[in-house]
């Protein structure tokens, strides 16, 4: 009978055409959509590249998004527009266009009030976009909720800050607030229900969604999260020194250094593709390269600012005085996430020298420990002594270097962002680890380190998302690969339509309880071949962080603001 209906409605919805390509009525304007194919018998609506914010441009760049004005007529909703600016995969060009700010709806039907779920991408908040190349939504929509991916501005583009009034930053977090009022405003005509919108995302996307859950500006958009190998803690996700990074764009382009409205009068008009030629890519970033905040990324903006603001206060402040939205939030990370740094010594041989020279860099710079004094000393000891008993940098150590590496890029700070979030959250909140490695690890291949053990960073992404653009060799019935797909998108969508992965005993769940985070028992769930609850994840490793930020940390995630 729904199917039924289903189709009735879209008779009369495309009255004028192919009731596959139904058109929506949205406050700005009429869009059609397409009928895309999620495998045999499988099907679902995608309308892509629906404009929800005017084109920051000329003097809409560095300003708060403005709703988009609207269009006339019907636009076409059957393909991805352009991405918002970054660098380009090989030379010093760039791809994209400032007019980017455009998001993508996937759903079964558009009739009914179901579950949305909102996807920010990631890519280290200079690069990436919610296409469906990479973000497809086959496997999600089967679970009957409703897809969104977004796309918002990038690198300098989208957090460049002088400190003060004049350009406050936070530009692409305000995106995504402005992409989720227009959920808020326009979901329930595509089949979603505005009250039960999950925001979910993986690296700078997985810190996104923190950063959100952090921002009274972000209050009400959204009733559940989920942050994958990303928080607002991790050390290079959050720009202390904003003015510093203003300085050297005004230095890189010839610009008054000592005028602020002047510099972003003259920025305001400066070619896009200027910006990400001076942007870092990976290489360009000095050793110990992610250990230190990326150069434009979400910062505190002044209290007095002009415009509304996203974010006033250090992520550490907010966390430790629980001023945060409480809402259901799932967190976890991959078990080998900087495996990558494997790959580090094949385009740098620098790397082992520049460590064993300076062995302050293995220092968290959030600890605030000064270079050269005894505590510095110390814990560079400490964690050489413990993770390759300081034997000697170089090639013999490199499972136990990138664990290190693991555990100061992301795995510390997850960790202790679930501590304090389940410490004041009155929501429940759960703990996760992705330790699976199979044969939809596609990262991991792609980056030539399938002899390695382990998941690394994004590896967990092909388990929800289908990459129509990645080489896959066809899965055949019985792979375990399957299985752990199928399981990891049924606890996301329980999740989004729950607040809980597992509402219920479910045999395809093997029947396990994800129990929430309580009273400091760091219970979590390890998914791998099995799922498999317990308690306290790589305890041995976060207790030797715990002891040497307690013993020696002055003021740990609290910088100085420029």
């Amino acid at each position: 009978m729904l199917e039924f209906i289903t189709l009735l409605v879209l008779a009369v919805v495309g009255a004028n055409g192919d009731a596959t390509r139904p058109i929506i009525t949205t406050t700005g304007g009429q869009i059609q959509g397409v009928t895309s194919s999620c495998g045999l018998f499988c099907s679902y609506f995608s309308f892509s590249g629906i404009p929800y914010a005017e084109p920051p441009v000329d003097e809409l760049r560095f300003r708060n998004p403005v709703k988009h004005r609207g269009w006339e007529g019907v636009k076409d909703g059957s393909e991805h527009r352009d991405s918002c600016p970054s660098g380009a995969t090989v030379g010093d060009g760039y791809s994209g266009n400032e007019d980017c700010l455009f998001l993508n709806v996937y759903t079964q039907n558009i009739i009914g009030s179901r579950p949305v779920m909102v996807w920010i991408h990631g890519g280290s908040f200079t690069g990436g976009s919610g296409d469906s190349w990479i973000y497809g939504p086959d496997h999600l929509v089967q679970e009957n909720v409703v897809i969104v991916t977004i796309n918002y501005r990038l690198g300098i583009l989208g957090f460049f800050s002088t400190g003060d009034e004049h350009a406050q930053g936070n530009w692409g977090m305000k995106d995504c607030v402005e992409a989720l009022r227009w959920v808020r405003d326009n979901i329930a005509a595509f089949g979603g229900d505005p009250n039960n919108v999950t925001i979910f995302g993986e690296s700078a996307g997985g810190a996104a969604v923190h950063y959100l859950v952090l921002s009274p500006m972000a209050a009400g958009l959204f009733h559940r999260a989920i942050a994958q190998s990303g928080t607002a803690l991790v050390p290079w996700g959050f720009q202390y020194n904003p003015r510093e990074m203003s300085l050297r764009v005004a230095n890189a382009f010839g610009y008054p250094t000592n005028d602020n409205a002047e510099l972003v009068r003259r920025l305001r008009y400066t070619p896009k593709g200027e910006f990400v030629r001076i942007q870092e890519g990976w290489t360009d970033i000095p050793i110990p390269r992610g250990f230190k905040p990326f150069e434009f990324v979400p910062t505190a903006e002044p209290a007095n600012s002009p415009e509304a603001t996203f974010l006033t206060q250090r992520p550490i402040d907010m966390l430790n005085t629980g001023n945060f939205n409480k809402v259901p939030f799932v967190i976890g990370y991959n078990d080998a996430e900087s495996l990558f740094m494997v790959h580090e010594h094949r385009i740098d041989s620098t790397v082992w020298d520049e460590f064993s020279w300076n062995p302050h860099f293995f220092v968290p710079h959030f600890w605030n420990i000064p270079v050269g004094t005894a505590g510095s000393s110390a814990v560079s000891e400490g964690f050489r002594q413990f993770y390759w008993q300081d034997r000697t940098l170089g090639p013999d150590i490199m499972l136990e270097w990138t664990q290190f590496h693991t555990d100061q890029q992301f795995i510390f700070a997850i960790d202790k962002t679930v501590r304090l979030t389940a410490q004041h959250n009155t929501a429940p909140t759960f703990y996760y680890q992705f330790s699976f490695d199979g044969d939809l690890n596609l990262v991991k291949r792609l980056l030539l380190l399938s002899s390695w053990p382990g998941a690394i960073h994004a590896d967990e992404l092909p388990y929800m998302w289908s990459m129509s653009n990645f080489p896959i060799t066809p899965i055949l019935p019985g792979n375990p690969a399957l299985a752990v797909r199928s399981r990891m998108v049924r606890l996301w969508t329980n999740f989004a339509m729950h607040g809980n992965p597992t509402p219920s005993s479910d045999g395809d769940l093997q029947n396990i309880n994800w129990a929430p985070v309580q009273n400091g028992n760091m219970a979590f769930l390890d998914i791998n071949t099995n799922l498999v609850p317990g308690f306290n994840p790589n305890q041995a490793r976060m207790a030797t962080w715990n002891n040497l930020e307690t013993n020696y940390a002055n003021n740990p995630f609290e910088f100085p603001m420029s």
